[in-house]
Protein backbone atom coordinates (compact mmCIF):
# COMPACT_ATOMS: atom_id res chain seq x y z
CA UNK A 1 0.00 0.00 0.00
CA UNK A 2 1.40 3.57 -1.04
CA UNK A 3 2.16 6.10 2.15
CA UNK A 4 0.73 8.76 2.52
CA UNK A 5 2.56 12.03 2.92
CA UNK A 6 1.16 15.20 4.13
CA UNK A 7 2.74 18.55 2.36
CA UNK A 8 2.51 22.04 4.32
CA UNK A 9 3.23 24.86 1.81
CA UNK A 10 4.34 28.40 3.67
CA UNK A 11 3.29 29.96 0.02
CA UNK A 12 5.29 33.45 -0.73
CA UNK A 13 4.85 35.08 -4.47
CA UNK A 14 8.66 35.06 -4.84
CA UNK A 15 9.29 31.09 -3.40
CA UNK A 16 7.68 28.27 -1.44
CA UNK A 17 8.74 26.62 1.93
CA UNK A 18 7.75 23.06 1.45
CA UNK A 19 7.47 20.77 4.80
CA UNK A 20 6.98 17.06 4.15
CA UNK A 21 5.51 14.48 6.95
CA UNK A 22 5.16 10.85 6.58
CA UNK A 23 1.76 9.49 8.13
CA UNK A 24 2.69 8.34 11.74
CA UNK A 25 6.09 8.91 11.82
CA UNK A 26 7.38 11.70 14.14
CA UNK A 27 10.55 12.83 12.19
CA UNK A 28 9.89 15.16 8.79
CA UNK A 29 10.47 13.44 5.46
CA UNK A 30 11.90 16.87 4.18
CA UNK A 31 12.09 20.69 4.30
CA UNK A 32 13.27 22.58 1.18
CA UNK A 33 13.06 25.92 -0.07
CA UNK A 34 11.94 26.21 -3.63
CA UNK A 35 11.32 29.37 -6.36
CA UNK A 36 7.56 29.95 -6.75
CA UNK A 37 8.05 29.05 -10.71
CA UNK A 38 5.70 26.15 -11.89
CA UNK A 39 8.27 23.82 -13.88
CA UNK A 40 10.16 23.88 -10.30
CA UNK A 41 7.46 23.19 -8.25
CA UNK A 42 5.36 20.27 -10.82
CA UNK A 43 9.11 18.53 -10.74
CA UNK A 44 9.69 18.66 -7.07
CA UNK A 45 5.48 17.21 -6.46
CA UNK A 46 6.19 14.95 -9.65
CA UNK A 47 9.21 12.98 -7.63
CA UNK A 48 7.43 12.85 -4.27
CA UNK A 49 4.03 11.45 -6.15
CA UNK A 50 6.58 8.67 -7.08
CA UNK A 51 7.04 7.70 -3.83
CA UNK A 52 3.75 8.58 -1.72
CA UNK A 53 0.21 9.43 -1.91
CA UNK A 54 0.28 13.76 -1.71
CA UNK A 55 -2.12 15.96 0.48
CA UNK A 56 -1.19 19.63 0.61
CA UNK A 57 -2.22 22.06 1.97
CA UNK A 58 -1.60 25.66 2.63
CA UNK A 59 -2.70 28.68 4.89
CA UNK A 60 -5.42 31.31 3.04
CA UNK A 61 -3.87 34.66 2.00
CA UNK A 62 -4.02 37.25 -0.61
CA UNK A 63 -2.77 34.84 -3.18
CA UNK A 64 -6.47 33.80 -3.36
CA UNK A 65 -6.75 30.17 -4.79
CA UNK A 66 -5.08 29.96 -7.96
CA UNK A 67 -2.21 27.81 -6.53
CA UNK A 68 -4.91 25.21 -4.94
CA UNK A 69 -6.13 25.27 -8.51
CA UNK A 70 -3.11 24.43 -10.36
CA UNK A 71 -2.34 21.52 -8.05
CA UNK A 72 -6.10 20.16 -8.72
CA UNK A 73 -5.26 20.19 -12.58
CA UNK A 74 -2.08 18.52 -11.68
CA UNK A 75 -3.96 16.04 -9.74
CA UNK A 76 -3.07 16.51 -6.16
CA UNK A 77 -5.27 16.60 -3.27
CA UNK A 78 -4.67 20.16 -2.05
CA UNK A 79 -6.77 22.11 0.67
CA UNK A 80 -6.76 25.77 1.40
CA UNK A 81 -6.50 26.49 5.47
CA UNK A 82 -7.78 29.16 7.30
CA UNK A 83 -4.91 31.05 9.34
CA UNK A 84 -6.84 32.35 12.30
CA UNK A 85 -7.78 28.64 13.02
CA UNK A 86 -3.99 26.72 13.03
CA UNK A 87 -3.02 26.12 16.84
CA UNK A 88 -0.51 28.02 18.45
CA UNK A 89 1.07 27.35 21.50
CA UNK A 90 1.29 30.05 24.27
CA UNK A 91 4.62 31.62 24.78
CA UNK A 92 5.60 30.74 21.69
CA UNK A 93 7.74 34.36 20.02
CA UNK A 94 9.54 31.99 17.04
CA UNK A 95 8.33 32.83 13.29
CA UNK A 96 9.82 31.61 10.87
CA UNK A 97 9.11 30.14 6.96
CA UNK A 98 10.45 26.36 7.97
CA UNK A 99 8.65 26.49 11.48
CA UNK A 100 5.33 27.66 9.29
CA UNK A 101 5.58 25.07 6.98
CA UNK A 102 6.18 22.37 9.32
CA UNK A 103 3.68 23.22 11.82
CA UNK A 104 1.22 22.92 9.02
CA UNK A 105 2.21 19.96 8.09
CA UNK A 106 2.45 18.20 11.52
CA UNK A 107 -1.14 19.97 12.45
CA UNK A 108 -2.68 18.51 9.25
CA UNK A 109 -1.43 15.29 9.50
CA UNK A 110 -3.45 15.56 12.99
CA UNK A 111 -6.39 16.28 11.23
CA UNK A 112 -5.97 19.71 13.80
CA UNK A 113 -6.73 22.15 10.45
CA UNK A 114 -9.77 23.94 9.53
CA UNK A 115 -10.30 23.71 5.48
CA UNK A 116 -11.68 26.95 3.64
CA UNK A 117 -14.53 26.38 1.33
CA UNK A 118 -13.23 27.22 -1.69
CA UNK A 119 -15.48 29.03 -4.60
CA UNK A 120 -15.55 27.68 -8.31
CA UNK A 121 -13.36 30.25 -10.88
CA UNK A 122 -17.36 31.45 -11.59
CA UNK A 123 -18.81 32.20 -8.14
CA UNK A 124 -14.97 34.08 -7.12
CA UNK A 125 -15.43 36.31 -10.10
CA UNK A 126 -19.16 37.10 -9.33
CA UNK A 127 -17.86 37.62 -5.53
CA UNK A 128 -15.38 40.06 -6.86
CA UNK A 129 -18.10 41.94 -8.56
CA UNK A 130 -20.58 42.28 -5.32
CA UNK A 131 -17.05 42.91 -3.05
CA UNK A 132 -16.44 46.01 -6.09
CA UNK A 133 -19.92 47.42 -5.48
CA UNK A 134 -19.24 47.66 -2.21
CA UNK A 135 -15.98 49.43 -1.88
CA UNK A 136 -17.28 52.03 -4.64
CA UNK A 137 -20.17 52.65 -2.08
CA UNK A 138 -17.32 52.90 1.26
CA UNK A 139 -15.37 55.27 -1.29
CA UNK A 140 -18.68 57.36 -2.66
CA UNK A 141 -19.75 57.66 1.65
CA UNK A 142 -15.87 58.82 2.46
CA UNK A 143 -15.77 61.16 -0.70
CA UNK A 144 -19.45 63.08 0.91
CA UNK A 145 -17.77 63.10 4.53
CA UNK A 146 -14.27 64.95 2.67
CA UNK A 147 -16.79 67.39 0.77
CA UNK A 148 -19.16 67.99 4.29
CA UNK A 149 -15.68 68.89 6.23
CA UNK A 150 -14.26 71.22 3.40
CA UNK A 151 -17.48 73.35 3.36
CA UNK A 152 -17.80 73.22 7.19
CA UNK A 153 -14.10 74.39 7.52
CA UNK A 154 -15.22 77.23 5.06
CA UNK A 155 -18.25 78.43 7.00
CA UNK A 156 -20.98 76.60 4.85
CA UNK A 157 -23.61 74.34 6.42
CA UNK A 158 -26.16 73.02 5.40
CA UNK A 159 -29.97 73.14 6.95
CA UNK A 160 -29.88 70.72 9.87
CA UNK A 161 -33.65 69.85 9.86
CA UNK A 162 -33.48 68.99 6.04
CA UNK A 163 -31.55 65.65 4.65
CA UNK A 164 -27.71 65.85 2.66
CA UNK A 165 -27.34 64.99 -0.68
CA UNK A 166 -30.76 65.43 -1.85
CA UNK A 167 -31.40 67.20 -5.96
CA UNK A 168 -31.83 70.82 -3.51
CA UNK A 169 -28.47 70.15 -1.23
CA UNK A 170 -26.34 69.32 -4.52
CA UNK A 171 -28.04 72.30 -5.74
CA UNK A 172 -26.94 74.25 -2.83
CA UNK A 173 -23.66 73.57 -3.12
CA UNK A 174 -23.50 74.34 -6.76
CA UNK A 175 -24.46 77.57 -6.15
CA UNK A 176 -21.89 78.30 -3.47
CA UNK A 177 -19.01 81.05 -3.91
CA UNK A 178 -15.46 81.16 -1.61
CA UNK A 179 -13.12 83.49 -1.75
CA UNK A 180 -10.08 81.75 -2.15
CA UNK A 181 -10.01 80.05 -5.91
CA UNK A 182 -8.05 77.00 -4.54
CA UNK A 183 -10.56 76.25 -2.41
CA UNK A 184 -13.79 76.19 -4.98
CA UNK A 185 -10.84 74.11 -6.95
CA UNK A 186 -10.70 71.19 -4.23
CA UNK A 187 -14.66 71.19 -4.48
CA UNK A 188 -14.49 70.37 -8.13
CA UNK A 189 -12.16 68.01 -7.81
CA UNK A 190 -14.21 65.78 -4.84
CA UNK A 191 -17.18 66.57 -6.71
CA UNK A 192 -16.04 65.17 -9.90
CA UNK A 193 -14.66 62.07 -7.71
CA UNK A 194 -17.81 61.62 -6.48
CA UNK A 195 -19.33 61.70 -9.98
CA UNK A 196 -17.18 59.05 -11.20
CA UNK A 197 -18.04 57.16 -8.08
CA UNK A 198 -21.67 57.11 -8.51
CA UNK A 199 -21.54 56.19 -12.03
CA UNK A 200 -19.28 53.35 -11.37
CA UNK A 201 -21.63 51.74 -8.42
CA UNK A 202 -24.93 52.35 -10.99
CA UNK A 203 -23.26 50.22 -13.54
CA UNK A 204 -22.17 47.71 -11.34
CA UNK A 205 -25.89 47.41 -9.61
CA UNK A 206 -26.93 47.21 -13.12
CA UNK A 207 -24.35 44.21 -13.66
CA UNK A 208 -25.27 42.66 -10.28
CA UNK A 209 -28.78 42.79 -11.40
CA UNK A 210 -28.09 40.87 -14.53
CA UNK A 211 -26.50 38.49 -12.58
CA UNK A 212 -29.09 37.96 -10.12
CA UNK A 213 -31.51 37.09 -12.86
CA UNK A 214 -29.20 34.53 -14.17
CA UNK A 215 -30.46 30.68 -14.18
CA UNK A 216 -27.39 29.64 -11.92
CA UNK A 217 -28.23 32.93 -9.38
CA UNK A 218 -32.10 33.52 -9.73
CA UNK A 219 -34.02 30.59 -7.95
CA UNK A 220 -31.84 31.69 -4.55
CA UNK A 221 -32.27 35.50 -4.60
CA UNK A 222 -36.00 35.02 -5.51
CA UNK A 223 -36.01 32.68 -2.07
CA UNK A 224 -33.93 35.68 0.23
CA UNK A 225 -36.01 38.49 -1.89
CA UNK A 226 -39.77 36.97 -0.25
CA UNK A 227 -38.04 37.66 3.22
CA UNK A 228 -38.72 40.82 4.44
CA UNK A 229 -35.38 43.72 4.35
CA UNK A 230 -33.69 41.17 1.81
CA UNK A 231 -33.45 43.11 -2.42
CA UNK A 232 -31.71 41.66 -4.92
CA UNK A 233 -28.17 43.66 -3.38
CA UNK A 234 -28.19 41.99 -0.27
CA UNK A 235 -29.53 38.88 -1.50
CA UNK A 236 -26.22 38.62 -4.06
CA UNK A 237 -23.79 39.69 -0.81
CA UNK A 238 -25.22 36.72 1.33
CA UNK A 239 -25.30 34.31 -1.95
CA UNK A 240 -21.44 35.24 -3.48
CA UNK A 241 -19.83 35.33 -0.07
CA UNK A 242 -21.88 32.13 1.88
CA UNK A 243 -21.58 30.18 -1.63
CA UNK A 244 -23.38 27.28 -0.50
CA UNK A 245 -25.65 27.41 2.58
CA UNK A 246 -25.92 23.38 2.85
CA UNK A 247 -22.05 23.04 3.89
CA UNK A 248 -23.53 24.30 7.28
CA UNK A 249 -24.97 21.38 9.13
CA UNK A 250 -26.92 23.26 11.27
CA UNK A 251 -28.30 27.02 11.35
CA UNK A 252 -25.87 28.17 14.35
CA UNK A 253 -22.95 26.73 12.21
CA UNK A 254 -24.13 29.89 9.94
CA UNK A 255 -24.15 31.93 12.86
CA UNK A 256 -21.12 31.19 13.99
CA UNK A 257 -19.37 31.49 10.38
CA UNK A 258 -21.08 35.06 10.41
CA UNK A 259 -19.68 36.15 13.73
CA UNK A 260 -23.00 36.56 15.16
CA UNK A 261 -23.07 34.28 17.87
CA UNK A 262 -22.12 35.46 21.62
CA UNK A 263 -18.23 35.18 23.03
CA UNK A 264 -18.18 33.16 26.34
CA UNK A 265 -16.11 33.30 29.45
CA UNK A 266 -17.24 30.20 31.09
CA UNK A 267 -15.20 28.59 34.35
CA UNK A 268 -15.88 26.67 36.87
CA UNK A 269 -20.06 27.04 38.07
CA UNK A 270 -19.35 30.77 36.22
CA UNK A 271 -20.53 31.49 33.38
CA UNK A 272 -20.35 34.97 31.20
CA UNK A 273 -21.61 35.53 27.75
CA UNK A 274 -20.28 39.12 25.97
CA UNK A 275 -20.73 40.93 23.09
CA UNK A 276 -21.08 38.84 19.79
CA UNK A 277 -17.20 37.42 18.58
CA UNK A 278 -17.45 39.30 14.74
CA UNK A 279 -15.04 36.84 13.84
CA UNK A 280 -16.77 35.68 10.69
CA UNK A 281 -17.51 37.56 7.40
CA UNK A 282 -18.45 41.57 7.79
CA UNK A 283 -19.92 41.83 4.76
CA UNK A 284 -22.95 38.99 6.01
CA UNK A 285 -23.04 40.74 9.19
CA UNK A 286 -23.07 44.34 8.38
CA UNK A 287 -25.68 43.26 5.53
CA UNK A 288 -27.96 41.36 7.98
CA UNK A 289 -28.28 44.05 10.82
CA UNK A 290 -29.34 46.72 8.01
CA UNK A 291 -32.05 44.16 7.07
CA UNK A 292 -33.39 43.60 10.31
CA UNK A 293 -34.49 47.09 10.52
CA UNK A 294 -37.46 46.24 8.39
CA UNK A 295 -38.82 44.16 11.81
CA UNK A 296 -38.76 46.85 14.02
CA UNK A 297 -42.28 48.17 11.94
CA UNK A 298 -45.76 46.62 11.71
CA UNK A 299 -45.32 43.40 10.60
CA UNK A 300 -47.32 43.96 7.16
CA UNK A 301 -47.31 42.28 3.98
CA UNK A 302 -46.26 45.17 1.46
CA UNK A 303 -47.61 44.97 -2.45
CA UNK A 304 -43.55 44.44 -3.26
CA UNK A 305 -43.70 41.55 -1.09
CA UNK A 306 -46.45 39.95 -1.44
CA UNK A 307 -45.21 40.06 -5.15
CA UNK A 308 -42.03 38.55 -3.94
CA UNK A 309 -43.50 35.31 -1.85
CA UNK A 310 -45.76 34.70 -4.95
CA UNK A 311 -42.45 33.95 -7.07
CA UNK A 312 -41.47 31.18 -4.42
CA UNK A 313 -43.42 27.92 -3.44
CA UNK A 314 -45.61 27.89 -0.50
CA UNK A 315 -43.58 26.28 2.41
CA UNK A 316 -40.72 29.25 1.74
CA UNK A 317 -43.48 31.79 1.55
CA UNK A 318 -44.94 30.56 4.95
CA UNK A 319 -41.30 30.88 6.47
CA UNK A 320 -40.95 34.14 5.21
CA UNK A 321 -44.39 35.21 6.83
CA UNK A 322 -43.27 33.45 9.72
CA UNK A 323 -39.84 35.35 9.92
CA UNK A 324 -41.49 38.47 9.73
CA UNK A 325 -43.78 38.17 12.83
CA UNK A 326 -41.44 36.20 15.17
CA UNK A 327 -38.63 39.03 14.60
CA UNK A 328 -40.78 41.84 15.14
CA UNK A 329 -42.59 40.09 18.39
CA UNK A 330 -38.73 39.23 19.26
CA UNK A 331 -37.44 42.84 19.06
CA UNK A 332 -40.04 44.39 21.21
CA UNK A 333 -39.83 41.75 23.63
CA UNK A 334 -35.98 42.32 24.30
CA UNK A 335 -36.59 46.11 24.39
CA UNK A 336 -39.26 45.88 26.77
CA UNK A 337 -36.96 43.76 28.79
CA UNK A 338 -34.68 47.14 28.48
CA UNK A 339 -32.44 46.09 26.16
CA UNK A 340 -30.36 48.71 23.98
CA UNK A 341 -31.74 49.30 20.11
CA UNK A 342 -28.40 48.01 18.91
CA UNK A 343 -28.53 44.53 21.18
CA UNK A 344 -31.80 43.99 20.41
CA UNK A 345 -31.17 44.16 16.15
CA UNK A 346 -27.81 42.22 16.47
CA UNK A 347 -30.04 39.45 18.47
CA UNK A 348 -32.91 39.48 15.78
CA UNK A 349 -30.35 39.60 13.35
CA UNK A 350 -28.94 36.10 14.60
CA UNK A 351 -32.31 34.68 14.42
CA UNK A 352 -32.39 36.12 11.37
CA UNK A 353 -29.58 33.71 10.09
CA UNK A 354 -31.72 31.27 11.39
CA UNK A 355 -34.85 31.71 9.26
CA UNK A 356 -32.22 32.45 5.90
CA UNK A 357 -30.85 28.90 6.56
CA UNK A 358 -33.98 27.17 6.65
CA UNK A 359 -35.08 28.54 3.75
CA UNK A 360 -31.48 28.10 1.75
CA UNK A 361 -31.43 24.61 3.20
CA UNK A 362 -35.20 23.64 2.23
CA UNK A 363 -35.84 20.56 0.08
CA UNK A 364 -36.72 21.32 -3.77
CA UNK A 365 -38.42 18.54 -4.35
CA UNK A 366 -40.67 18.65 -1.31
CA UNK A 367 -41.29 22.36 -1.41
CA UNK A 368 -42.53 21.75 -5.31
CA UNK A 369 -44.62 18.75 -3.82
CA UNK A 370 -45.83 21.15 -1.01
Amino acid sequence: MEKTAYVGIDYHISKLTIAVKMQDQEDFHSTIHLENKTKVIANYLKKLSEQFQLKICYEASGSGYHFQRLLHSWGYHCDVIAPSLIPKKAGDRRKNDFRDARELARNYAAGQLTVVHPPTQHEEAVRNVVRCRLDFKENEKRTKQHINSLLISQGHCWQKSKSKWTLQHRKWIQQLSFSEPFVLQVLQEHLAHLEYLETCTARLDHQIEEIAVSDIYAPSVKKLRALKGLGTLSAMILIAEITDFRRFASPRALMSFLGLIPSEDTSGVKCRYGSITKAGNRRCRTQLIESVRHYIKQPRMSRQMKEDCAQVDPISAGIAQKCMHRLHKRYWALTMKGKTRNVALVAIAREFVGFIWALMTLDDAAAQAA
